[in-house]
């Protein structure tokens, strides 16, 4: 399915400027142009590329730096040219020749675009330390990057030190740092230690507020999903003798889900979404969800939306060939059908009335896609903003996208691609 070509903008948080704060650093990274041997803390690495100078910028790796002070591998998210680095209570995205940095939704506007150099993110490492708060010192004499991360006691920013180098000061001299931002930790989905599960760590933000969230998937159930991926992939890339053996041999509620991905369903994944076991799992999802929108003072509207942004923030984007159920698409991630359909899920379980909205391919196009439509009373809009809808037997059902972070309801991700389509109620 398509993904949105769509850098969306996170809710805006405010800068203010302060002199910087003296503090000894927690990490401590050195980065020397054209070697691939870095350090951090003294401990020598190894990297798969280098450092280099380009138009006096002295371009670093970001997924090194990033490390170095502290993200963790997996909180380094690649998503189609935009990269997201999770950490502690910062959000930071970059979009591969895009200007614009984004660190927990305000957008900084840089003097040169992050790029790709031999399969590597290269940003220049000024504006690696104002992701980071970090401190950096520029040794011409020797071509060296030293990067410092400040402990947690200090506010972070440049030092004097940091402005020496052909890419690195702020303007006017000025520090730029960030007030912090809410964290909210939603109650865990968690299993007695009986049950074999696979644990997936969230977070993603809506409103003013970042959200953490624990969530445990029964191995089971999660390896029971796998199997029926590949028992639909299988279906439809075999011969029709096999095809007819394979859809005899296996019980109604898998037959459903093969039914629903044929070229006469026209992307009608309403099955997806009711099959007992996910549906039942998403329950436990719902009422989590729930809890917290209800402690955090969400309206019936604004609830809705706070599930969107979850699914559509903490999940990354993941192309798939056919659909996936909704645990397991918490686990692998997934594309605009896989995160529609957990999403309905969910909201389903709340009490919402859905439909999957399905949009064929445009002209001379292979791939269409795939979003959600939530059903609102006048009276149950709480927001003074234009809203999307398709009006479907007298329901008006408004547009939610999954794919990105950020989307509101009522957002329209493309309007050439969505003026025709197929509403699915899911009710």
């Amino acid at each position: 399915m398509r993904k949105t070509a769509f850098l969306s903008a996170f809710l805006l948080a405010i800068l203010t400027f302060a002199l910087p704060a003296l503090a000894a650093p927690a990490h401590r990274a050195v980065f020397v142009v054209g070697q691939n041997i870095y350090t951090v803390d003294g401990q020598a690495r190894i990297m798969d590329t280098t450092p280099y100078i380009k138009d006096g910028r002295t371009f670093v790796p970001l997924r090194y730096v990033a490390q170095a002070v502290g993200v963790a591998p997996q909180d380094i998210l690649y998503t189609e040219g935009k990269v997201t680095l999770l950490k502690n209570n910062k959000v930071v995205q970059l979009t591969i020749g895009s200007n614009t940095m984004l660190i927990n939704g305000a957008a900084v506007n840089m003097d040169v675009a992050a790029e790709i150099a031999n399969g590597r993110t290269m940003l220049p490492f000024r504006w690696v330390a104002l992701a980071f708060d970090a401190t950096v010192k520029w040794d011409e004499a020797a071509r060296t990057v030293i990067i410092e991360e400040p402990d947690s006691a200090g506010s972070g920013g440049w030092g004097d030190s940091g402005r020496n180098g052909p890419d690195a000061g702020s303007e006017n001299g000025a520090e730029i740092v960030l007030r912090k931002t809410p964290v909210e930790v939603i109650p865990p989905v968690k299993y007695s230690s009986s049950v074999n599960t696979v644990s997936r760590d969230f977070q993603w933000r809506y409103s003013d507020t970042i959200y953490r969230w624990h969530v445990e998937i029964p191995a089971e159930l999660l390896n029971w999903n796998r199997r029926v991926v590949e028992t639909v992939n299988t279906f439809y890339s075999s011969d029709g003798i096999t095809q007819t053996i394979l859809f005899s041999s296996v019980p109604d509620n898998i037959k459903r889900l093969i039914a629903s991905c044929s070229e006469s369903a026209k992307g009608n994944f309403v099955p997806w979404v009711d099959e007992d076991l996910n549906y039942t799992y998403a329950g436990i999802l719902a009422e989590r969800l729930f809890g917290q929108a209800q402690a955090d003072g969400y309206d019936y509207f604004h609830a809705a939306e706070f599930v969107q942004s979850f699914v559509g923030g903490a999940i990354p984007y993941r192309q798939t060939p056919v659909p996936q159920l909704p645990a397991q698409t918490l686990v692998d991630a997934g594309d605009c059908k896989d995160k529609s359909i957990l999403l309905v899920a969910i909201l389903k379980n709340m009490g919402y009335r859905t439909a999957l909205l399905s949009y064929p391919p445009p002209p001379g196009q292979q791939i269409g896609h795939m979003a959600v439509g939530i059903a609102f009373r006048d009276d149950e809009i709480t927001v003074d903003r234009p809203l999307s809808y398709y009006l479907y037997n007298g329901t008006r059902y408004y547009f939610a996208e999954t794919t990105e972070p950020d989307w509101l309801i009522g957002q329209i991700s493309d309007e050439k691609l969505e003026k025709e389509g197929y509403v699915y109620p899911v009710n």
